[in-house]
């Protein structure tokens, strides 16, 4: 078998992997794209398909003031030492370009959603296309791989062998020996390899996991074998807004635009603002593993943007009830519990200082009234954020800090901006690194 020669080969066809091949083919290069798992639902299907870009141009249109250098700051504020600073600053640099490059250059329905606010950033600044959702985004990026001439999609085959080689990499499936120059390693992480969540990640071992089963550390593996090294392996995303079960979830937003969280009992037991990631080991930490989530009407009705929420609530996870009283006979807690619950958020809303609340939130936003909504939810696993380690380009790099040459990494499988367990993750970091790593990497290789 002759082998089929190509510029750069891709091994997983998730946010980082398309974005690479759509990216590498608008330079001209011939890109394969290999994908075992492409009929399996992937992280970025099961995602909210939002993703961070401080200071584009769509964001500069609809009137708001903010930088890269203003995400940056945000993100250090939230997660201390544990940020990546390998890649963060050019991941930030990288983020209004990706979405230029989506807009102009791929044509796709990409808008700024000014109404998407989310814990721990000083500004709004999520995008997505139109419907907001990792389906929908994760279709426009599919078609258009698909359609790209230069992008041979290998889909749906495993590649039996991966070979280093003297000039490049050699892979091997069952019907087609590819010699590629270049190889990026776009890969999952290990959310679903149990024995490595336990090793790396123990405070989670056992969790509900609700990213794909695909993410099993392989790649990671692979990448190890030929000498990578690894960093934040105790990092990852959590959902502390998930249903039990995993097929559904309430979303980010709810808590920043005044919800609250209480137990079993009825009492609050977290400041909720601390993030749905730091949230998830909280709720994972009450009595059946189990918060009842609750909010009003009013923040219900700024939910439109928020495609997990209305999934959500057409399978039926969402409460309604006129009273408190009403509310708490349907979510089964001690109905005097809830109501001074809510009686003391409303009296912290309404303070001039937000202030006044024993567990220390800094904010409430808006003071809950009826008619209310509530929802049972658990804590799970999204994605790991720890793996191979890479430069701000994308390159692989080695313990002593070289680069492995012509291998690059972006995406699960790729060390992500932060890690130090669930607190250090900014909602938003994982699109952003796979989108703005991936970005890099090919500009990279051009010079490469």
């Amino acid at each position: 078998m002759s082998p089929k020669n190509t510029d750069l080969a891709i091994l997983g066809a998730g946010a980082a992997g398309m974005m690479a091949a759509l990216c590498a083919a608008d330079r001209g290069m011939h890109v394969a794209l290999f994908d075992p798992f492409w009929s399996t639902l992937n992280n970025l299907e099961l995602s909210g398909g939002l993703f961070p870009a401080a200071g584009s141009q769509l964001q500069s249109m609809a009137g708001v003031d903010d930088s890269p250098g203003q995400w940056l700051a945000d993100l250090r504020a939230y997660a201390g030492s544990s940020v990546n600073e390998c890649i963060a600053a050019p991941v930030a640099q990288s983020l209004p370009q990706v979405v230029a490059f989506l807009v102009e250059r791929m044509q796709m329905p990409v808008r700024f959603l000014a109404d998407v606010p989310a814990p721990g950033h000083g500004a709004v600044r999520f995008h997505s296309v139109t419907p907001a959702s990792g389906p929908a985004l994760s279709d426009c990026l599919r078609r258009a791989v698909r359609a790209h001439p230069l992008i041979d999609c290998r889909v749906d085959v495993v590649v039996s062998r991966m070979e280093r080689a003297e000039k490049g990499f050699e892979l091997i499936d069952a019907a087609r020996h590819t010699h590629a120059r270049q190889l990026l390693l776009a890969g999952g992480g290990f959310g679903g390899a149990a024995d490595m969540v336990t090793e790396f990640i123990p405070e989670m071992s056992g969790a509900l996991h609700s990213g794909s089963p695909t993410n099993d550390g392989s790649v990671i593996g692979m990448a190890r074998a030929w000498g990578a090294a690894l960093a934040g392996m105790d990092g990852y995303q959590g959902q502390g807004h998930t249903h039990p079960g995993g097929h559904t979830r309430l979303g980010m937003s709810i808590p920043t635009l005044g919800g609250i969280m209480v137990d079993r009992s009825g009492q609050r037991f977290v400041r909720e603002d601390i993030g749905p990631s730091a949230l998830a080991a909280k709720v994972l930490a009450q009595p059946g593993q189990l918060a009842l989530e609750v909010f009003d009407a009013a923040i219900e009705a700024r939910l439109g943007n928020h495609s997990a929420y209305a999934a959500a609530k057409a399978a039926g996870r969402v409460l309604e009830a006129d009273t408190l009283e009403e509310l708490a006979r349907a979510a089964g807690v001690p109905a005097h519990a809830l109501a001074d619950s809510v009686a003391l958020a409303v009296q912290c809303a309404e303070s001039a200082s937000d202030s006044s609340d024993p567990l220390g939130r800094a904010r409430f936003a808006q003071p809950l009234a009826a008619p209310y909504r509530a929802s049972w939810v658990t804590g799970s696993l999204a994605h790991t954020q720890g793996g191979i380690v890479t430069d701000g380009r994308g390159r692989v790099l080695m313990a002593d800090g070289q680069a492995i040459l012509h291998l690059y990494a972006a995406g699960g499988c790729a060390a992500g901006l932060s890690g130090q367990g669930g607190d250090g993750y900014l909602p938003g970091n994982g699109l952003a690194q796979s989108f703005g790593l991936a970005f890099n990497a090919v500009a990279a290789m051009a010079g490469d």
